[in-house]
């Protein structure tokens, strides 16, 4: 019996620390920012802010998103990034007022930088959105794969916190 009860608080203990080592890769995204996007969209540049904030007891992360394009087009989307339990790995979904719903798998290239890539599974085109710090700035690129394999960017960003 204590033999179990010692494997059983053993196996929480890493579960804990894995889950906590995905988490804390995401730190650098927490806050408030306000950011300001290049020339290439279709939609002309734009401006606005989103935020990363955990909730649900630190169990999911939620990005809001609002922004404005000089064409006078607004987009506002909301992203969910959950830890998936079948394969402990850090999972997103995203939905935004055009009716796109995207799942995403995350990776960790380097220390503050985490990409997100659509897993795949959807039909159509695929999607690459990815955050890293560089000083004081979170930057992002979105990028599509449309009928290859090959992204292209659509859309570069700098944000600063506020």
């Amino acid at each position: 019996m204590r033999f179990t009860l010692t494997a059983v608080l053993a196996v929480i203990s890493v579960l804990q620390a894995q889950t906590g080592g995905a988490w804390k890769k995401l730190d650098f995204l927490l806050g408030d920012w306000t950011g300001i996007a290049g020339k290439e969209t279709q939609l002309g540049s734009g401006q606005g802010s989103f935020s990363f904030k955990p909730e649900l007891k630190q169990k999911i992360i939620v990005r809001r998103n609002n922004a404005q394009y000089d064409s006078g087009e607004q987009h506002d989307d909301l992203m969910v990034i959950y830890l998936d339990a079948l394969a402990d790995t850090p999972r997103a979904i995203y939905f935004d007022t055009e009716g796109h719903v995207i799942r995403y798998a995350l990776s960790f290239p380097s220390p503050q930088r985490v990409v997100f890539e659509s897993d795949g599974t959807q039909s159509g085109p695929r999607y690459r959105l990815t955050y890293w710090m560089e000083n004081e700035s979170l930057n992002g690129r979105f990028e599509i794969a449309a009928g290859s394999n090959q992204y292209k960017t659509y859309m570069n960003w700098t944000s600063k916190r506020r």
